[in-house]
């Protein structure tokens, strides 16, 4: 019975692979002759309605082909919207850095690799240095940082 089982589920598995042998991924330079890596984040504000905490996602292409991703729920409450699109944003800075690291070591060439956040807010608490009496609750020390190198 077992077995059985068993074996249904392998001749599935090659049946999958024998439809889907002619799909992947592809990796074009563009027509700078670089390979572009470039970042999306996103965030929702208190989704989870049982623990109130936000839902934060992102992903990386490599040549328009998707080479990183992750969406997960933070671990942190949020107050605002802001500061949870601000929380999604230091975390695909952490993935972008290592990212880099990883793209060096495999000989691809990177002038800059893109972070697009789709809240003009949180880029702005990135990049402001002036204190907030709202915002003091929020750690802003490592994107200004980041920021302030000026590899992103």
């Amino acid at each position: 019975m077992i077995l059985e089982r068993v074996w249904e589920a392998v001749k599935w598995v090659l049946r999958y692979i024998k439809d889907t042998i002619d799909v992947g991924l592809v990796f074009e330079k563009e027509s700078t002759g670089k390979q572009e890596c470039i970042g999306y984040v996103d965030s929702d504000y208190a989704g989870d309605l049982d623990k109130c905490r936000s839902t934060m996602g992102y992903v990386f292409t490599l040549s328009q082909a998707p080479i990183s991703w992750r969406s997960i729920l933070q671990s942190t409450v949020t107050l605002s919207i802001i500061e949870a699109k601000y929380l999604a944003m230091m975390e695909d800075m952490k993935e972008a850095i290592w990212l880099q690291g990883l793209l060096d070591d495999l000989w691809i060439e990177q002038d800059l690799l893109k972070i697009n956040c789709d809240s003009m807010s949180a880029i702005y608490l990135a990049k402001n240095k002036v204190y907030h009496a709202r915002t003091k609750h929020i750690d802003v020390h490592f994107a200004r940082e980041i920021l302030d190198e000026g590899d992103y």
